[in-house]
């Protein structure tokens, strides 16, 4: 990410030029600002490559621009000290005439400016992510709360959209509550919430839909098999109005047996307290693994998949 926008970058030309006459004290100037000999060197010797003053000022910048870092440092350098520039050499502003004092003090001041509103720009935008990251290592306090968000959830008649963000919330604090580590925060991708949970060592990519039906074959057995693509690929799919037959008879034939499912009767259970996330997990992996039931109650491990 650049943090030097070109306006900013064409700002600070306009104060180099403006302030300094000769391209000796240009160069000096870039010089002083920790400016690479290699990139310096490309434009020392400006009269006999007859660069002019302003060719200078832009084969540096787009020099610097081009580098890894941005040139970044230097460009931060350069801020620093012209936009509290208050040198203004007498021979060539006011005895040769070759600079405006007006005009240069103009640059200044707008530089200043525009150092100011990318300074709070930068503060706004560091608040809204920091808000972000709090929102992100927010879990439930209780039992009790978490219970009570899942009604108020439920219970609502907020738009789809409104519910998927909800429902986001929900899920991210309750696997927080847990004692999960969330390691790609949930987000809604159109219709669906993705994220991703480390249980056991391993890394689970999760999809969750509520809708108010059950979940037909495509959605899940596309997940399935996306999972195949990754390294030791796994799976969690929670469907709150569970599944349909369809859907669960062709996960049964296909291959893939790398996807544990959850549905609204599981999350009931936890809340309810007849089992807890993390035992719900173990559960319904060790079906999986054992005796390849992928679909199973948290509590007695029974097949929920009616053949």
């Amino acid at each position: 990410m650049q943090i030097f926008s070109p306006v900013l970058k064409s700002q600070l030309k306009d104060c180099i030029l403006a302030i300094f006459w000769p391209k000796k004290e240009i160069y000096r100037f870039l010089k002083d600002c920790s400016v690479p000999a290699q990139i310096l060197k490309a434009v020392e010797d400006w009269e006999g490559k007859e660069l002019s003053r302003r060719q200078i000022v832009d084969d540096v910048f787009d020099a610097l621009t081009d580098r890894a870092d941005n040139g970044t440092v230097h460009f931060n350098f350069m801020l620093d000290t012209l936009s509290e520039w208050t040198q203004f050499d007498d021979y060539w502003f006011n005895v040769r005439q070759e600079l405006d004092l007006s005009k240069a003090k103009e640059k200044v001041a707008a530089l200043k400016f525009g150092k100011e509103n990318s300074i709070n720009k930068t503060k706004a935008r560091n608040t809204k992510e920091r808000a972000k990251a709090l929102a992100r290592e927010e879990k439930f306090n209780s039992l009790e709360e978490m219970r009570l968000d899942f009604q108020t959830l439920s219970m609502g008649s907020e738009t789809a959209q409104k519910r998927g963000y909800a429902f986001e919330s929900f899920l991210t604090k309750m696997m927080r509550y847990a004692g999960l580590q969330v390691t790609d925060s949930f987000r809604i991708k159109g219709t669906q919430i993705d994220g991703t949970v480390k249980y056991d060592g391993e890394f689970y990519n999760i999809e969750a839909k509520w809708h108010d039906r059950s979940l037909s074959d495509e959605p899940l057995l596309a997940f399935c098999h996306k999972q195949e693509i990754n390294m030791h690929g796994r799976g969690m799919f929670i469907s709150v109005n569970g599944y349909t037959d369809g859907a669960l008879h062709l996960l049964e034939r296909s291959h893939v047996k790398n996807t544990i499912l959850f549905d609204g009767e599981d999350i009931a259970l936890i809340l309810n307290e007849m089992t807890s996330l993390s035992n719900a997990m173990e559960t319904k992996i060790r079906s999986a693994q054992t005796r390849g039931l992928f679909y199973v109650n948290p509590v007695d491990g029974k097949s929920k998949f009616a053949k």
